[in-house]
């Protein structure tokens, strides 16, 4: 496999075709870990901020719990957008093409937030910053649920292979020549318990790990 690093959106486009099927074969746990979000979603849930929505590989069992939601998604890639609208074009979807970064999530607007196999790729400071963001955006009594690739606890030295994932990513910009400014895609996953901490850092009043398989964890962080 190449190390050359490619940006985030020309990945993602560039596998969009192939990404239900490619993907899901690449994730501890399988499609398992994106249907499990649904169930963790509040039962008063009509407003949902999707970030990083792809194909929408986690709306299935979402539209099947709640037939009725509005759901916002935003995500860098054209192309995969273009796939979701054609799978739900009966859905109630607003569909941003753009960094969630530069997102205006606003405030008091939706009843919970998902993030689904997207913030591996950034520090700590950033993720917290977006992890205010989205707390700021939820409702009161609202939810934020993360499933993602996270290093469990478990493991040999989970900060040793958190750091090395950041040195690496690190390392090839460096080589490569890179715009700092851009995103690229490459995985840093961090440790379950520096995943908690950033929340609560953030300001959400409790965070729980409530499924797990391999790498692949689900954390439910309430406002």
């Amino acid at each position: 496999m190449s190390d050359r690093l490619e940006e985030m959106g020309a990945f993602f486009d560039a596998r969009s075709e192939t990404y239900d099927e490619v993907h899901v074969g690449h994730i501890d746990g399988g499609i398992e870990g994106k249907r499990v979000t649904a169930r963790y979603l509040p039962e008063h849930c009509r407003t949902l901020l999707d970030l990083g929505i792809g194909t929408g590989l986690e709306l299935e069992s979402i539209f099947a719990r709640f037939p009725e939601i509005s759901v916002t998604g935003i995500d860098l890639s054209a192309e995969m957008l273009r796939l979701l609208r054609g799978k739900y074009p009966e859905k109630q979807l607003d569909l941003h093409q753009m960094s969630y970064f530069d997102y205006d999530m606003g405030e008091d607007r939706f009843d919970a937030g998902l993030t689904v196999m997207t913030l591996h790729h950034y520090t700590h400071e950033v993720k917290t910053d977006l992890y205010r963001r989205i707390l700021r955006s939820l409702k009161p009594g609202g939810v934020y649920i993360e499933s993602d690739y996270m290093i469990p606890m478990e493991e040999e030295d989970p900060q040793g292979l958190e750091d090395f994932y950041f040195a690496e990513y690190e390392r090839l910009k460096k080589e490569q020549g890179l715009d700092q400014n851009q995103e690229y895609h490459y995985d840093t996953p961090c440790t379950v318990e520096n995943q908690k901490k950033m929340l609560l850092d953030a300001g959400f009043s409790q965070v729980e790990e409530v499924w797990r398989q391999g790498f692949t964890a689900v954390l439910v962080a309430k406002k």
